[in-house]
């Protein structure tokens, strides 16, 4: 809803803002943007008001609200938030006989506030939000307490709501289409991970069979080099045996013919004496 032009001085002894209807279209644009924004429900609908006197124009906007733009499924989601309340906002005493006086006094009032229940007091918030702009100097510090208090009566509000969420058909059909909109998304980021994590794993295994080709022609290398000392040492081997092999030889020649000559030696000097005895000489060849 917007305001209307200033209207003379009411009962309260201040100024007061008329309501009047938006525009059936524009209302349809306004019902449109909860719809995006919060496909899951509306917790709370607040309607509100001015502490002023009320007209048709006020009751016949939140009749328009309640039973044609969003149905009478909102009710039990629907507040109603009195500004400017001044002593209301602080004295929770003397709001009762208020709102008996109110509603004694305004038919119009009185059908606004028989949509807030048995119990409409649990369902009126008081708030006393005074412009800081608007006030003297040496009182904005004041009217900032009082905003403050205003925004923590509307939040305790909340706390205590307990209601479920109101969801208008649009809502349920803006729910499923976030809904079918946020599983396209899962299913899109599941894909590009599942592909970055694919490149990835065959990056890795590339470079795994390379690291095991590297290792592969590193063993072999060392199995060739290796292979080539064993080699070397073998053949190292049958020279020093070779050698050794001729020199024990040559060494057991030299023995064996040194033995030799010292055993003929005896023979020919044993033979030579039995011949000398017999007149006979041997020489040794």
């Amino acid at each position: 809803m917007r305001r209307s032009p200033e209207s003379p001085s009411d009962g309260f002894g201040r100024k007061r803002e008329r309501f009047r209807c938006w525009p059936p279209g524009e209302l349809g644009e306004v019902s449109q943007s909860p719809n995006r924004q919060a496909p899951g429900g509306v917790d709370i609908l607040l309607f509100v008001l001015k502490k002023e006197r009320i007209t048709a124009a006020e009751q016949e906007t939140l009749a328009y609200v309640t039973q044609l733009l969003f149905g009478p499924e909102c009710l039990p989601n629907l507040y109603m938030v009195v500004t400017h309340a001044g002593r209301l906002a602080r004295d929770a005493e003397c709001r009762e006989q208020w709102l008996q006086e109110q509603v004694a006094l305004s038919a119009h009032f009185g059908a606004m506030v028989a949509h807030l229940g048995a119990q409409p007091l649990s369902r009126l918030l008081f708030v006393d939000n005074m412009d800081p702009k608007e006030a003297e100097e040496e009182e904005r510090q004041l009217v900032e307490k009082r905003r403050h208090r205003a925004l923590q009566d509307i939040y305790a509000l909340l706390r205590r709501h307990r209601a479920p969420p109101f969801r208008h058909s649009i809502m349920r059909r803006a729910g499923e289409l976030q809904a079918a909109h946020l599983e396209s998304i899962r299913k899109d980021l599941k894909a590009r991970i599942e592909a970055e994590l694919r490149k990835e794993l065959d990056k890795d295994r590339g470079d795994l069979e390379a690291e095991r080709r590297r290792l592969q022609d590193e063993v072999e290398d060392q199995r060739q080099e290796l292979r080539e000392k064993e080699e070397e040492v073998r053949r190292l081997f049958e020279l020093e045996w070779s050698r050794m092999r001729s020199e024990f030889e040559e060494r057991a020649k030299s023995q064996a013919r040194e033995d030799l000559e010292h055993i003929a030696k005896d023979i020919v000097d044993q033979t030579e004496t039995k011949v000398t005895r017999k007149g006979r000489r041997c020489c040794l060849m």
